[in-house]
């Protein structure tokens, strides 16, 4: 603790400004926490084979999802954020009774049967069964000359909503699922990346449409239709 505490300090010295901003968003963190746990009843139970829960991206995509209401929704690694997800369409099932299609991909078999077991112990049984689970592995394909990792059975389907943040490939780190998919979408199409920063500077130049962008440090990379 006191370690932390001195590396925190010396940064506030040597660099105010980059000090600031990571303040700023433990604020953005614990809000996100708040607003979450004590608004909408959600208590992120942690989970040993997880991450830690980073508050600000989940309470982004929780954002994102309650605000468009999106109708069918890819993710592309599983974690808190299927969790996330799950509540947040809920959510918006209960007012306008239209129900949702959101399909979890995942690399890892043996963490898939552990990710199963969390989410039916934290989910209820109606936010549980909107979920579709679908174990993928990775190839190598080139889009807009430039070699990406794609999921091998992406689903052909037509997403509203697309959130990446899964294991790259070792020797390719670029993802290009969303923007191979992207030409096919709906008008209302958007997409969230946490890290995996090849893919998001890839995204960022070859996207082709029009997009309000945000995000890289407080929260996920976020492309909005604009």
């Amino acid at each position: 603790m006191l370690a932390k505490i001195i590396k925190k300090f010396v940064l506030h010295i040597k660099n105010p400004i980059l000090a600031l901003k990571f303040d700023l968003r433990m604020c953005y963190y614990f809000y996100g926490k708040y607003v979450m746990k004590y608004f909408y009843g959600i208590n992120i139970n942690e989970e040993k084979s997880y991450f830690s829960a980073d508050y600000c991206d989940l309470f982004n995509l929780f954002q994102l999802v309650i605000k468009f209401n999106p109708k069918s929704c890819v993710e592309v690694g599983s974690g808190y954020s299927t969790l996330i997800i799950a509540k947040a369409l809920f959510i918006n099932f209960k007012k306008d009774k239209i129900k949702p299609k959101f399909i979890s991909l995942e690399q890892d078999l043996k963490y898939l049967e552990i990710h199963k077991d969390y989410l039916s112990k934290n989910l209820s049984k109606d936010e549980y069964e909107l979920i579709e689970f679908l174990f993928t592995d990775l190839v190598i394909e080139e889009i807009s000359g430039q070699k990406v990792n794609i999921c091998r059975n992406f689903p052909n389907y037509k997403f509203d909503f697309f959130y990446e943040d899964r294991t790259d490939d070792e020797n390719y780190k670029i993802a290009g699922d969303a923007l191979k998919i992207e030409e096919n979408m709906p008008q209302n199409y958007m997409i969230c990346v946490d890290g995996m920063l090849e893919t998001v500077d890839f995204y960022k130049k070859k996207l082709k449409r029009d997009y309000q962008y945000s995000g890289g440090f407080f929260h996920g990379s976020t492309w909005i239709p604009k």
